[in-house]
């Protein structure tokens, strides 16, 4: 039977028996407009699509608990919006403690030599540190992501596996170095991530 011609009951039949045409159709059938609907909220194409692909992994580690496809729905566009609030919120704290590193960059050039530029440079080994540490697929992605500043469609590309993999891989990489500094705190790690982004710009 062609996906295209799955009613609802062989939907939700499908998804508990691990039938992944099912997987396939409804991701053909919401991918497009659940990323334009998250590329709304968070106006970055490439968040938007990453959010959506995590959302349809969520959806697939709980197929078992949907009785229709209304609730198949819902579960997309409420699920997205929360992933967009989520990045948003952090977005916003993640820029104003960029903006507070930044300006300790800027003293540090200011003042020529100054500790500032010392914790800088300490910061930015550790980072790098940690990175070694990784797996070796999730290091490369990383690496090809933060310090070389391939977007995700490239980096699947060049690798020759699916954009999710590519989402999934980074993830991974991100909650290492979250537990890795998480001695520090939130604000520290932060400032890990600032300093990865100024490596990218």
């Amino acid at each position: 039977m062609k996906s295209s011609q799955f009613t609802e009951t062989q939907i939700i039949d499908g998804l508990k028996s691990n039938d992944s045409r099912v997987f396939d159709y409804l991701f053909n059938e919401y991918y497009t407009q659940l990323q334009y609907f998250a590329e709304r909220l968070v106006s970055n194409r490439e968040e938007a699509q990453d959010i959506v692909i995590t959302v349809f992994r969520k959806f697939w580690n709980l197929r078992e608990n949907f009785g229709t496809q209304n609730n198949i729905k819902a579960f997309f566009y409420i699920t997205v919006r929360n992933q967009c609030l989520d990045y948003l919120r952090y977005r916003q704290r993640f820029n104003e403690v960029k903006k507070e590193y930044e300006s300790h960059l800027l003293s540090a050039e200011e003042l020529k030599g100054s500790d500032h530029l010392i914790i800088e440079s300490d910061l930015i080994n550790r980072i790098y540190k940690e990175v070694q540490k990784l797996p070796n697929r999730c290091r490369e992605i990383f690496i090809l992501t933060y310090f070389k500043g391939l977007k995700t469609k490239e980096i699947a590309t060049a690798l020759q596996i699916s954009e999710s993999a590519v989402t999934t891989q980074r993830s991974l990489a991100i909650k290492y170095l979250k537990h890795a500094f998480s001695q520090e705190g939130y604000v520290f790690f932060c400032l890990v991530l600032a300093s990865l982004e100024a490596q990218r710009s």
